[in-house]
């Protein structure tokens, strides 16, 4: 308990190498939704567009008339059979009620930038509405139809929640083009705070507020989940994955701290560094709810974290190791 109490005070020393994002981010499932060559993609969710608009969606660039395939198993809910100002359109659900949407999909005679090829070089001729696919099928083309006619053939893809709220929908489209790898930067927007990483469910418990951190007369410092129990971090590296310092860190009475149950221990945030335990030579990477995944090649390494990626990597106590899961190894290098 005292070598405990040590390793919390040190957390006063340390800073984060990787500042936590803000916003909420959630990955789905997915096929990547384009079959072929595509150019580097980017997260541009949020983004202003005009008249006063915000960018819902992804933009991924690609040859006219390259195929455009099923992100999920599910049904298909519109299939505009009359171009509409956006162009024509896919909207697939999920069996969760997710709506994966498909923007721009071509509307020109193959070899031309004519507009009227019509729904027949838009949509794969096996699809109609209300028709079920599964994930990987062929949908349609990508183009440039619509108000992408002066930005170049591309598809715009989004997901929307069963209530229609859209969310970022990079995060599943990194973790879909690299099937077998781990891309630390879509781990790190999987899970932006602990009550997302542990998956923790609010209560009306309100003993501390969610997503806060507190202490009491001692420099420990805890993390209060939407559950309202506290959690330890057990090492001063594991703290630096989560906060860059201590300026938000609430403090409250001992007395009060002790009403606050403890709900167990933080893991590193998912993507941040990877970990070696002591009396295990394999190197591992964290992703989201502290689950561990074998990296199987230094060249894996290397293409996650550049050719310093071993200075990624951290000591965790067998101690701790209880506190995590294995889960499937990375036997592929992350490309882009």
């Amino acid at each position: 308990m005292n070598h405990m109490k040590k390793i919390i005070l040190a957390i006063s020393i340390f800073t984060l190498m990787l500042p936590p994002q803000t916003g909420a981010e959630e990955i789905r499932q997915i096929v990547f939704p384009i079959q072929g060559v595509y150019t580097t993609f980017s997260d541009t969710f949020g983004d202003p567009r005009a008249g006063g608009r915000v960018h819902e969606g992804t933009d991924i660039f690609a040859k006219k008339m390259t195929p455009l395939v099923s992100a999920v198993d599910g049904r298909v809910t519109s299939l505009p059979q009359e171009e509409p100002s956006w162009g024509y359109g896919i909207y697939i659900n999920d069996n969760d009620g997710y709506s994966y949407r498909y923007y721009h999909v071509n509307n020109d005679t193959p070899g031309t930038d004519d507009g009227l090829g019509g729904t027949v070089y838009a949509y794969a001729p096996t699809i109609s509405r209300g028709s079920l696919v599964k994930a990987g099928q062929l949908i349609g083309w990508v183009g440039d139809s619509g108000n992408a006619e002066n930005v170049g053939a591309h598809l715009h893809f989004e997901i929307h929640t069963p209530d229609g709220a859209a969310i970022n929908s990079y995060p599943s489209l990194l973790a879909a083009a690299h099937p077998g790898s781990f891309n630390p930067e879509a781990a790190r927007l999987s899970a932006q705070t602990i009550n997302e990483d542990k998956s923790l469910v609010s209560t009306t418990v309100t003993t501390c507020t969610s997503n806060t951190l507190i202490k009491g007369s001692s420099t420990a410092v805890y993390y209060c989940g939407a559950n309202g129990k506290r959690y330890v971090f057990p090492n001063q590296k594991i703290y630096a994955s989560w906060y860059a310092d201590f300026k938000n860190v609430i403090t409250i009475t001992d007395e009060q701290l002790a009403q606050i149950a403890l709900g167990g221990n933080v893991t590193y945030r998912p993507g941040v560094r990877m970990v070696k335990i002591q009396t295990d030579p394999r190197i591992y990477v964290v992703d989201k709810g502290g689950v561990l995944r074998y990296v199987t090649t230094p060249e894996i390494g290397q293409s996650m974290y550049g050719s310093k990626w071993s200075t990624y990597v951290d000591d965790l106590s067998d101690a701790f190791f209880v506190n995590y899961t294995v889960g499937e190894s990375i036997t592929a290098p992350l490309t882009f």
